[in-house]
């Protein structure tokens, strides 16, 4: 089977995920390949080779390691009908088997975030289209991101405020409070401040940094 391309967007979510502050690692290419882990056993053992139609796996597609997660890359493409889309799907979720037969304990983790065409995100069908996909938990679960026109950066880091390697607060603005604190001792408090349940981990560090203030004169 010749090589597939990965989505046309691939690269600029890669680097929307690292501007958020995740990490980034390499799949392995059998995620995105087009044999099961059995199959290729199976050839080592018996010397044949299987083959599999081009039609059964998607045109584009593209694995990669977010924050330890599996993920498969995917795009959607043609006229926001049931039939195009459906058939689209079941080849991506072919494709999910394949990666979930190389994953062994990770499987249930891989997730699948899928690129809408441009200009999707004011039609309703392709709205509705992408809420069903995303309802379907089949094989793995699924993510869909629609935009309008020419996606930017900053389009594709909010398409991942809605996955999993969100952040609760800002890269930057964490690490100059992390920053501030690095050369100052505990303040009077910071007990009653760390076991206080209503602060996350932002409201804990601006706590300790107003409670550092008061106890300077």
């Amino acid at each position: 089977m010749t090589p597939r391309d990965a989505p046309e967007l691939f690269q600029l979510m890669l680097d929307a995920a690292v501007e958020i502050g995740a990490t980034i690692g390499e799949a392995p290419p059998q995620l995105s390949g087009a044999r099961f882990n059995s199959e290729v056993l199976s050839e080592a053992i018996s010397g044949g080779t299987v083959s599999r139609n081009e039609s059964e796996l998607p045109q584009r597609v593209a694995a990669a390691i977010l924050d330890g997660v599996p993920i498969l890359f995917g795009s959607l493409i043609g006229a926001p009908l049931k039939g195009n889309v459906d058939q689209q799907m079941r080849r991506y979720r072919n494709q999910a088997t394949i990666a979930r037969s190389w994953l062994g304990a990770e499987a249930p983790n891989l997730q699948l975030f899928i690129l809408g065409p441009g200009g999707a995100l004011l039609n309703p069908i392709w709205r509705q289209l992408a809420a069903e996909i995303e309802a379907d938990d089949r094989t793995c679960r699924k993510l869909v991101w629609l935009y309008q026109n020419e996606p930017t950066i900053d389009d594709a880091k909010r398409f991942f405020e809605r996955t999993f390697i969100a952040r609760p607060w800002p890269v930057e603005q964490m690490t100059k409070q992390l920053d501030s604190m690095a050369n100052i001792s505990l303040p009077g408090g910071w007990e009653e401040a760390i076991e206080d349940p209503d602060l996350d981990f932002g409201a804990l560090a601006e706590r300790l940094i107003e409670l550092e203030g008061e106890a300077t004169p």
